[in-house]
């Protein structure tokens, strides 16, 4: 029989499965069961877990009981072995090209976004207390996840609980939990511009944290004059100043002013990282965007709008089904490239006319779009046409040569 689609999307992840300190044998509904039930949920449209189970058995995809599929939602070990079995496929993504080699100071070093992404409780939702000790069930839960900017892979780093505040669960976390990869020679974290707290940016256990945050106002405190920035230096086109400052108790920041060329807005930059050019730290701060292009696959291409279950574990479960399938896809798509051919061609293009069409509006204004737009381009997530693609044909199990022939056009043009 021929490769399926369905087996080819899955194996990276199943043939992990059985290497993983959480996996366990010989249950009634396995482990496998369970993460090839989760994938499938992700990428089909129901409104509720009972929905879900329906349609699984009257496909006669699996005939697995209510209380052992809602069990497994709910079980931490499942969460953990879901938790594990992300990172690992997360350590198996690779690039074609590096698109930071224009900056050797990066090199080896882990570059990260963090950011939270809010869905609705589920429909059971016990109410939990507020800050002002009343009773009320949550609107939304919010997840908080990390996108490798280098490869596109995703993670899920913690999840809030009841009405904490989602910066409250970041901080709880340990800083092993920010890391990477094990062998990175460090780690960059870019963080929201809300995400204000010197205490945590400054924490010795946090050495090497990158916490980027705009438009913050005026420091307490004294400033080192602007370093010699050498405008022959073209990574430092754009940037205004760069000085050292303090927060009262907080200790030593810096404080990068950057003109972005094309609009004329100036952004403060605030970071824990004194070594690295000040443009190339406002160029990082300008890929942070692409973890809010993974909440865009998760929202409006996987549709995840509301939690598997009441209570903290469901949801999370949910969330690392979401990662693993945006994980699982990067895979795929890599791998239709290197052995097909096959790229997402109409992305391209558009991504490059709306870059033109940019370049005109700014050279009208006579403004410029920084070359580092090309140089250093934002990851551009695969279009809804190939997420439908792919669900058609996990959903159908079609062969491969059968999959790759309704595939090839849809990646060269729009539906029309």
């Amino acid at each position: 029989m021929s490769l399926l689609i369905h087996d080819a999307f899955l194996s990276p992840a199943l043939e992990l499965l059985p290497t993983l300190e959480h996996y366990r044998q010989d249950l009634d509904y396995s482990d496998a069961e369970f993460l090839t039930l989760g994938v499938r949920r992700i990428n089909t449209y129901h409104p509720s877990g009972r929905s879900f189970l329906q349609s699984v058995r009257q496909c006669e995809v699996s005939d697995v009981s209510l209380k052992a599929y809602f069990g497994a939602c709910r079980s931490r070990r499942r969460l953990k072995l879901a938790h594990e079995l992300n990172t690992a496929v997360s350590w198996q993504l690779r690039v074609p090209s590096d698109r930071f080699a224009a900056f050797p100071e990066l090199h080896g070093r882990d570059l990260l976004a963090l950011d939270g992404h809010d869905i609705r409780h589920g429909s059971h939702e016990p109410a939990a207390l507020t800050r002002r000790g009343e009773s009320k069930v949550p609107d939304t839960l919010t997840g908080v996840f990390l996108r490798d900017l280098r490869t596109g892979g995703a993670r899920v780093l913690t999840q809030t609980h009841g009405h904490q505040h989602e910066w409250a669960a970041v901080k709880a976390c340990p800083w092993r939990d920010f890391l990477w990869r094990p062998e990175a020679r460090g780690t960059i974290l870019v963080i929201d511009p809300v995400a204000v707290d010197f205490g945590f940016l400054r924490a010795p256990s946090s050495r090497g944290l990158h916490g980027d945050h705009a438009n913050q106002g005026e420091p307490r405190g004294s400033g080192i004059p602007p370093a010699e920035l050498g405008p022959e230096v073209s990574p430092n086109q754009g940037v205004l100043s760069d000085e050292r400052v303090w927060f009262s108790e907080a200790g030593e920041f810096r404080r990068i002013r950057y003109r972005d060329p094309e609009s004329g807005t100036v952004y403060e930059l605030l970071t824990t990282e004194f070594h690295l050019p000040p443009g190339i730290i406002a160029q990082i701060y300008r890929l942070r965007w692409d973890i809010e292009k993974f909440f865009d696959v998760c929202e409006n291409l996987l549709a995840e709008a509301r939690a598997w279950g009441a209570g903290p574990v469901p949801a999370q479960v949910q969330n690392e089904f979401l990662v693993l399938v945006h994980n699982l896809l990067i895979l795929l798509s890599t791998r239709l490239e290197a052995e097909e051919g096959l790229r997402d061609e109409k992305v391209e293009v558009k991504y490059e006319a709306a870059l033109q069409a940019r370049e005109r509006v700014a050279k009208s204004r006579g403004r410029s779009v920084s070359p580092w737009v090309r140089v250093l381009r934002r990851i551009t997530r695969w279009s809804s046409q190939f997420t439908r693609w792919l669900q058609d044909a996990l959903l159908h199990r079609w062969e491969w040569t059968e999959g790759l022939a309704k595939l090839r056009p849809l990646m060269h043009a729009y539906l029309r």
